[in-house]
């Protein structure tokens, strides 16, 4: 049997044991919080990085967004500053047409029919006859630049007509149409043959048709600076309609 001493000694032992078994306890749930005290910080240190993260790319957002509605807002003045002017222009046109209406004793309407008229008979002129002849060459030349101005009371023709002399231009007139002819010398280089060849030489013939009878006898011309201008007083004025007060 045990002494008493002896059992004495085992029950410290035990003890003893025991004490550093709860040490070890201890230690490793101190160890425990340690760790995840640091992992703790860590998370939040990771969460408010992203929380900077995400504030940087909103501003950056916002930042954009502005600098897209500003643009925007560029591109709308512009658009209205534009808008604003084809205004005004189609004010100023009205304007202008119901004073030339207005002068001429017609509508709108009919001063805009009579120009789209006009303008087509213009253009039917500069297919009329218009050619060179050289002996038994025929070769059709390019237009000159005719103008056709009509005032109330006559035509005026400007024609360019360049590096011919006065007196070889003849104008034959009708009461509805207006006959051209020019004669262009042929320089001819007895040195060398030509190459190419654009100048005009030869007889040149042009007619130009009136959308109104005019008085023959009463018609002028006039060459100077290349250019021939010939007036045409009219046979009828045209009819200018009065208000009355």
């Amino acid at each position: 049997m045990k002494s008493e001493f002896e059992e004495s000694d085992e029950l410290t032992k035990k003890i003893h044991v025991s004490k550093s078994g709860k040490k070890d306890v201890s230690d490793t749930l101190n160890k425990a919080k340690s760790e995840a005290s640091e992992k703790k910080e860590d998370l939040k240190h990771g969460i408010n990085k992203t929380k900077d993260k995400a504030s940087e790319k909103t501003e950056d957002l916002k930042h954009g967004i502005n600098k897209t509605k500003d643009k925007a807002s560029e591109k709308t003045e512009d658009l209205k500053q534009g808008l604003n002017d084809v205004k005004q222009d189609i004010l100023a046109e009205k304007e202008k047409l119901e004073k030339e209406s207005e002068k001429e004793g017609v509508t709108p309407a009919e001063k805009v029919l009579n120009d789209i008229i006009s303008r087509f008979k213009q253009g039917a002129n500069s297919f009329t006859d218009y050619a060179i002849e050289s002996g038994n060459k025929k070769e059709t030349l390019v237009t000159p630049l005719v103008d056709v101005i009509n005032r109330n009371d006559s035509i005026t023709l400007i024609i360019d007509i360049p590096n011919v002399n006065k007196e070889d231009i003849d104008i034959g007139i009708s009461k509805n149409s207006v006959d051209i002819e020019a004669k262009f010398k042929d320089e001819s280089d007895d040195d060398g043959n030509f190459i190419q060849k654009e100048r005009n030489y030869g007889t040149v013939h042009r007619k130009i048709s009136l959308n109104t009878e005019i008085k023959v006898k009463e018609s002028k011309a006039k060459y100077e600076n290349c250019t021939l201008t010939i007036e045409l007083p009219k046979l009828v004025e045209d009819v200018t309609k009065m208000n009355i007060d």
